[in-house]
Order: structure tokens, then sequence, then C-alpha cells
């Protein structure tokens, strides 16, 4: 190979090192919520608003509380929110993306005591739903029996309204043989 070779390949591999870093349109935003302790807060509620779009990425903190927004919009500001209940909510204004950054923000919540006025119960009792029923029913009442369509009048033509009756009086696929009337 000749110096206009070695040259060629000099200059080609100098510019495909520059096309494997076009593809990086974004940042992102991570970090960490403990409480005042040091304690890690699992499932807080973590909010970042680009204010001049309106845009918000939301997440909520792990495990160990550790939290991240991938492909966030770049630029700022943000304003980010974290809320978790019995914590006071925290709140940081003008953070700002860059492009390809890794941004790294950990935050402590105060713990705060929550106040509730009253607290209503309303219980309605479930027809179909209760302690009294152990499985599957069907249930057929007097008028459902006398306008029946039915050959003979025998129990099989009432079993025949239940879906899981077959005509052998096996019921919910067990046996025929298993069930004594």
């Amino acid at each position: 190979m000749n110096a206009v070779g070695w040259g060629l390949l000099a200059l080609l591999l100098f510019l495909t090192g520059g096309l494997l870093a076009q593809g990086v349109t974004t940042g992102e935003m991570g970090g960490f919520v403990t409480d005042e302790a040091g304690a890690p807060i699992v499932n807080a509620d973590v909010i970042a608003r680009h204010e001049p779009s309106g845009t918000s990425y939301a997440t909520s903190s792990r495990g160990g509380g550790a939290w991240t927004i991938p492909n966030m919009r770049v630029g700022g500001p943000y304003t980010i929110t974290i809320t978790m209940i019995g914590y006071a909510e925290y709140r940081e204004t003008d953070v700002y993306v860059d492009l390809g950054q890794d941004l790294r923000l950990n935050f402590e919540l105060e713990i705060q005591a929550v106040e509730v006025e009253e607290l209503a119960v309303e219980v309605e009792e479930s027809t179909v739903l209760n302690a009294g029923r152990t499985g599957a029913a069907t249930f057929i009442s007097e008028a459902q029996i006398e306008v029946l369509p039915a050959l003979r009048r025998t129990f099989r033509d009432l079993a025949r309204v239940d879906p899981r009756a077959d005509e052998n009086m096996a019921f919910g696929g067990r046996n025929w043989l298993y069930n004594n009337i």
C-alpha cells in the first residue's frame, strides 16, 4: 500500500469516528430520594416539567430510592417536584439538561404529618359477592319456572337453564356419577 492509500485510510477512519456521535439528541436525569435520616424512600413521585414547552416527565423512585428519567428534551429550565404521602413536597427550579448529559440530582424529603378532618366510609352489601356464597350458583325464581318451556316438568328441565350442566346431569365438568339428586 502506498502513501496515498494510507492517507485515504486515515481520512476514512477519522470521518467515521464523527459519524458515531450523531445519534444523541436527548439528556437524562436521575438520582436518589431519601428522608432526613438518609433512608431511601420508595415509590416517591418525581415529576420534571420542561417550562417552555409544558412537557412533563414522570417516574417513581425504585428500591433504594433510585429514580431515572431517560430521553428528556435538552435545555430547560425544568421544575422538579417530588411528592410522597407523609413527607413535605420538594420543588427545585431552574434545572437544565445538556445534550447527552446524565444529570444526577439527589433529594432529601422532610417528614410531615398528614391531617385528616373526617373520614366517611359507606358500605353497600352486594347480593352477588358475599360471604354466604362459596361458589357459582344459578337462581331460578318460581315465576321463571312457570314460563320455562319443558316437555316433562322434571328436574332435568330445570338443570338445562344452568350453563354448567350437560344433558347427563354432570355439573361443572364433573362426572355425572358424582351427583346424587
